[in-house]
């Protein structure tokens, strides 16, 4: 990740010491995944007396984890009216039920464990951006009335502009994610969980007896193991990737000329934007999330998001300075309720993904969950998130929608035309060609050249270069690579193929 890039919450967090996994071993529980959900299960397991080991590809919040908003809401857009239309009453009264579970398990470990991460509660907001949002806003304070959820419609909003009427869920919470997760992670290290970084998984053989294969060489062989990963390690029966969609938002923090209104405030249409204060040393700092788009699919210029965001965040607070600026990648689901438990009937594998936005909750009630089927054999609200449910019947549109874009993006990438290479400048990348070929180029600032197949290893859809992050994305579902072709995220399992590496000027002689 460049350092311009870095995370509010990674910039200010005291790093963790995490060593990396040097030997192969057998354990009776495997983690793979150092964000929310893997790091609430271990330490779950580890407070049953089972001791996991835990790896992550980097370090402990690296991924999506720790460039989150740092909301803990059960507040999640407009859900609840939508989950009522879907499912029924029961459903959404037991999805509210556990999403308040996971808020309260947060508070519980912040107290009792004396965490200084700023948990900090407010009323989280859903606001209509228009007039035309106005009455999803209204069914959403209905629905959460009939739930018996403490709510609140405003309907002459002074903030944030425009704001055309909004609802509030009271007694809800924000705090910085990556002081809360260390804590829990070092918390769960005491009581005997392994937890290793730098640590890569590549493969995985399943069994009654499952086998990771990792880099360097490292085999982990494990009874059960638990993918918090976003998208699932190993997919099984499932076909996740008709069923997850990646999307891709932006985050800043600044220190804004004008004060504000407390509360957690997020617009119903796009573009997204998301709002939430935090104190850092008696400072108060605005957080601005938001410009979310289809992975591969966004503005060309993935710059003009960061732009964006900082005008609206002069629009409604004053000429703000930037103190750090991020993205992350989120999955949707078609039916905005996410996918916690085995990965088929009487499975040792689990998988926690698709929480959309709202990973802090949802991951932390993930967590708690696999980490009651490990140890008993089932948990509360397993039918709720189960994979197995009616979602395609549920949202015929969007998944429809879903399913059958990827397959003009795969067409649509193959007729491309390329650029040339006169002009490419230090630190960009585009689409060429090489040796007869389409490829991937990447000039770095040290004038190191990187030429990618840039066929994505999922399906072979071409790659897009993402000039924000200086990564190459996939517009079907969701793949990402660094600019030197290391996977990143998403539904692939292999890295990029690289055609040349060397300097621009061996490149030029050849």
């Amino acid at each position: 990740m460049a350092e311009s890039n870095v995370s509010y919450w990674n910039k200010t967090a005291k790093k963790l010491g995490c060593a990396p996994l040097r030997k192969s071993c057998t354990t009776d529980v495997l983690v793979i995944g150092g964000g929310i959900t893997g790091i609430t299960c271990a330490y779950c397991l580890a407070q049953k007396g089972i001791r996991p080991i835990l790896i992550e590809t980097e370090g402990i919040c690296g991924g999506t984890t720790g460039n989150t908003t740092g909301k803990v809401t059960i507040q999640h857009n407009i859900l609840y009216s939508n989950l009522i239309k879907k499912y029924g009453q029961d459903a959404a009264k037991q999805y509210a039920r556990s999403q308040s579970d996971a808020l309260d398990f947060v508070r519980t470990q912040v107290n009792t464990l004396s965490i200084d991460c700023q948990l900090t509660e407010n009323t989280s907001y859903v606001y209509a951006h228009t007039p035309e949002d106005l009455a999803a806003v209204e069914r959403e304070w209905q629905a959460a009335l009939q739930l018996g959820i403490e709510a609140e419609l405003v309907r002459k909003p002074d903030f944030p502009v425009p704001n055309c009427g909004m609802v509030g869920f009271r007694r809800q919470a924000v705090f910085h994610p990556v002081r809360y997760l260390y804590t829990l992670a070092h918390c769960a290290a005491v009581m005997g969980a392994g937890i290793y970084c730098d640590t890569k998984a590549v493969r995985l053989e399943p069994g009654d007896v499952n086998t990771v294969y990792c880099e360097h060489d490292i085999v982990v062989r494990a009874k059960h193991v638990v993918m918090a990963t976003q998208y699932p390690f190993y997919d099984g029966p499932n076909l996740f990737f008709t069923r997850l969609y990646a999307k891709r938002a932006y985050g800043i923090a600044v220190k804004p000329e004008r004060d504000w209104p407390e509360g957690s405030f997020i617009n119903v249409s796009s573009p997204a934007r998301s709002v939430r204060s935090h104190t850092e040393n008696g400072e108060r700092i605005l957080i601005v999330v938001g410009e979310s788009h289809v992975t591969g699919r966004g503005e060309p210029n993935m710059e003009r998001h960061y732009e964006a965001l900082t005008e609206f965040a002069r629009s409604i607070a004053g000429e703000p300075r930037v103190l750090a600026r991020w993205s992350a990648q989120d999955y949707e689901t078609p039916d905005q309720i996410p996918y916690i438990g085995r990965v088929s009937d009487g499975s040792n594998l689990y998988a926690a993904a698709g929480f959309g936005k709202w990973g802090l909750s949802g991951g932390t009630l993930a967590g708690s969950m696999i980490s009651d089927l490990i140890a008993t054999g089932s948990c509360p609200y397993e039918g709720l998130y189960s994979r197995t449910r009616g979602d395609f019947l549920s949202s015929p549109g969007k998944a429809g929608k879903e399913i059958l874009t990827p397959v003009w993006e795969l067409i649509k990438s193959k007729l491309e035309d390329t650029e040339p290479l006169t002009g490419l400048q230090q630190g960009q990348g585009r689409v060429i060609r090489f040796e007869g070929k389409r490829a991937g180029i990447y000039r770095g600032y040290d004038d190191h050249v990187t030429i990618l197949d840039i066929s994505c290893t999922h399906m072979t859809t071409g790659l897009n270069f993402n000039p924000a992050e200086h990564t190459w994305d996939c517009p079907a579902h969701g793949g990402r690579f660094s600019a030197q072709g290391r996977l990143l995220e998403g539904p692939p399992k292999h890295n990029l193929r690289v055609l040349f590496e060397g300097s621009f000027s061996e490149l030029a002689q050849r």
